[in-house]
Formats: structure tokens, sequence, C-alpha cells
């Protein structure tokens, strides 16, 4: 954080380019307006569903189907729609750095490695009977959309059933959307 201990004040876009995994979205990058490398360890506490990398001051989380990366002093935002999308992105973001900084006495801060969920790791947590209620012809296909952002939990009627509830939620926390 700043040399006073405050709170991140922005994260201003400093480049805009075209998204290489979609060019018909754009990908930002941006200075965050203080370093963060001590309050990473409560963010990755307070977004259990993104990977960290405690050694390298290294984050990766999705949020509504945007790749964020978070380093010390700058974020990588892949697939927004556009700047207003991404600027929305980085000043959730920036709400959430301030709260982990400003819950650090209550939070057990990561200092570990940590690993983003994975295809198989979604996968699970779906149903697996394949009933195409989705629109897609498997849930592995579904579990491939939700990762890359372009499907939602709410897609699969099935996870509204009680059966499914904790998987919703967790489903909905790694994925950084709601339930």
């Amino acid at each position: 954080m700043s040399a006073e201990g405050g709170p991140v004040e922005s994260i201003r876009i400093t480049h805009v380019l075209e998204c290489l995994a979609d060019s018909s979205k754009i990908r930002v990058m941006a200075e965050i307006s203080c370093d963060i490398t001590e309050a990473m360890p409560y963010l990755a506490a307070l977004l259990p569903q993104a990977g960290y990398n405690h050694s390298a001051a290294l984050m990766t989380l999705m949020r509504e189907g945007r790749l964020i990366t978070v380093y010390p002093r700058m974020v990588t935002v892949a697939k927004a729609l556009d700047e207003d999308d991404a600027q929305d992105v980085l000043e959730w973001l920036r709400g959430r750095i301030n709260e982990a900084y400003a819950r650090r006495g209550e939070l057990v801060p990561c200092l570990e490695r940590r690993r983003s969920p994975r295809l198989l790791d979604i996968y699970r947590l779906l149903p697996r009977d394949n009933c195409r209620l989705c629109g897609e012809a498997t849930c592995m296909a579904l579990a491939a959309r939700l990762v890359s952002g372009d499907a939602r939990v709410q897609d699969c009627t099935r996870m509204t059933e009680a059966e499914f509830a904790r998987n919703r939620e967790l489903l909905a926390e790694w994925l950084g959307s709601e339930t």
C-alpha cells in the first residue's frame, strides 16, 4: 500500500489493446496508484477463487468472463467489452483491495501458492448427466464455456435444484459470478 498504509486511490488504464482471446473484446493494462504487495496475501484470502503465487506477488482470477491478473503496481484485464466495462472491473478490484487491507486484522493471509479452479474442477460440480437443458451437448461442454466466461452457472437449470445448492455456491465463488 502507500507509504502511509492508506487505500488504493485509483487504478488507471494506461493501455487499451485488442483482446488476444476474442477480437470482439479488448484487454487493458492499468496502473495501481500505490504498491499493493503487502495487501496481496489478504486479497488472496478475501478472494479464494483466485490463483495466487505469494513468492511471485501474482494473482489471477475470473470475474464475469474477464481474466484479471494483478501485480503489485499493475493490473491487466482481458475479454472486457469496452473501456467502460474494464473500468467497472478495475473499480470492483480497487474496492476488494481496499477491503482486504482494511480487514487485514481479521483475515488469515495466504502465504502459499494456490491455483485457480480448472476445467475438471468445474465439471465435477455440475450434474454430469448431459441433460442438454443448457443448450450444450454435454456437461463438459458447459464446463468449458463456464471456464472461458461464455456461460453462466444459471444456464444449467439443474443447478437450481436443492441437491446442487453447495455446488452452485462454489461455482459462483470460483467463477466470480452471482448465484
